[in-house]
């Protein structure tokens, strides 16, 4: 759940269009969460989930203070790539404010792509697994 904030919003109140990948962010990183993986731990051990790839479908505006719900689901987890994809919906109305989807690659803390460590993968999959 987050809730817009005056900084996040234009001269009309409007949620600008550059919030949602930092809303999608914030989404992701309380899914693994959620989930018993640590965004922390994982990029305290030098493992980064950089994005390659960022989608975003507008369907409705957001406005100041609105209090939006973020769904993130993992998409696939393979050994070089994960791929989520996220819903925002407006709270209490449930109104459709923004899909989207983003692949990484996982790099190491110089940026080179690597392979996800057994460890990180094997927890995402058995997440994937059971419906995330």
């Amino acid at each position: 759940m987050v809730r817009a904030r005056f900084a996040e919003t234009d001269q009309m109140g409007v949620v600008h269009h550059s919030v949602y990948p930092v809303w999608f962010e914030a989404g992701r990183v309380e899914w693994m969460r959620e989930r018993g993986l640590s965004y922390r731990e994982m990029e305290a051990s030098g493992l980064s989930l950089a994005v390659a790839r960022l989608e975003v479908v507008y369907r409705s505006a957001a406005y100041f203070d609105d209090e939006i719900a973020v769904v993130s689901t993992l998409e696939s987890a393979r050994s070089r790539s994960v791929a989520f994809a996220y819903r925002l919906h407006r709270v209490p109305d449930g109104a459709l404010v923004a899909t989207g989807r983003t692949e990484h690659v996982p790099t190491d803390r110089s940026g080179r792509a690597v392979r996800l460590p057994a460890r990180w993968l094997a927890g995402l999959v058995t997440t994937a697994e059971e419906g995330s």
